[in-house]
């Protein structure tokens, strides 16, 4: 811990953490050294320390208890960019959570962070709200994209290439049943017929098609609405033994990706190949589907 006024980093001094209370400094050096290292991270021209250490008498008048600001280990404070604007504290979270360097975080207000390098239990706090954790992913919760980020960071932002897919199906027994998410599940229960199937995709586009039981193949679908009967799904509400899917891959993602699905529990389907054990869909003709998955790969 560093208790005297000294310089301890290129852009930051001892002095700039003492306490208001007692005029004491104890701040921990391993704690500047990361507050530097997001300086350097977001090319920022300043940052302002508005609460470093707090001797426990004053955290507590502060905070009702004495926390990580009374061991040396915290620091409020606002970064400001290239350009002498104040840096969004959501910004500098996102960016201090990615270098991973931080046991606390949290958003005081709009500008304000707080930056801790508490050990064990982790802290990722909305102050605005409380002193609870609030979140494990900033970039949803605080809603920041990579590209905002990037502004301030200067990083190229690589592009999001993993596909998920949604589908959901129809029993004859159950009706409609929730949709599922890549392989986390399947999508089927108690062996019921599967009458109706619908499926969509996060990026890109997808058509398939279903063949009735003792019939023939219905036409393609793109679309994904249960309410749709002419292209929201695929099926006709008889009995469904095959399916076929094709992936459109967008522009923005390469190498071209494929749907990889399976009726029952027979072998994976690659979009509509043939060869390699493969019949161009998935599914035995006269056997009945219960069960359907599928992932984009």
């Amino acid at each position: 811990m560093i208790t005297t006024s000294k310089k301890i980093t290129e852009h930051f001094h001892s002095s700039e953490f003492k306490c208001p209370h007692c005029g004491g400094i104890y701040i921990d050096e391993n704690l500047v050294n990361k507050l530097e290292q997001v300086f350097s991270k977001v090319h920022a021209s300043k940052c302002i320390i508005s609460s470093g250490y707090r001797c426990k008498t004053y955290d507590i008048q502060q905070n009702g208890f004495a926390g990580r600001h009374s061991e040396g280990l915290a620091s409020d404070c606002v970064y400001y960019d290239e350009n002498g604007k104040a840096i969004p504290s959501k910004i500098i979270i996102c960016v201090a959570n990615d270098m991973g360097i931080f046991g606390g975080m949290a958003k005081i207000n709009d500008y304000y962070v707080h930056l801790d390098n508490r050990s064990g239990a982790k802290y990722r706090g909305d102050e605005t709200r409380g002193n609870a954790n609030y979140w494990t992913d900033p970039y949803s919760y605080f809603k920041v994209t990579k590209e905002e980020v990037s502004k301030y960071t200067h990083e190229e932002v690589k592009p999001d290439t993993n596909v998920n897919v949604f589908y959901k199906v129809k029993t004859k027994k159950h009706g409609w049943l929730p949709e599922v998410k890549n392989l986390n599940d399947y999508a089927g229960y108690e062996n019921s017929p599967i009458i109706g199937l619908a499926i969509r995709v996060d990026k890109g586009s997808i058509k398939y098609r279903a063949h009735i039981k003792g019939g023939s193949w219905l036409g393609f679908v793109t679309g994904y609405n249960i309410n749709d009967y002419i292209n929201g799904y695929a099926g006709n509400n008889q009995e469904i033994d095959c399916v076929e899917v094709y992936y459109f891959t967008p522009n923005g993602i390469r190498p071209y990706k494929k749907a990889k699905y399976k009726v029952n529990d027979y072998a994976w389907q690659y979009d509509n190949e043939k060869g390699n054990g493969q019949d161009g869909y998935a599914g035995a003709p006269g056997v009945t589907a219960t069960k359907f998955q599928i992932e984009i790969v």
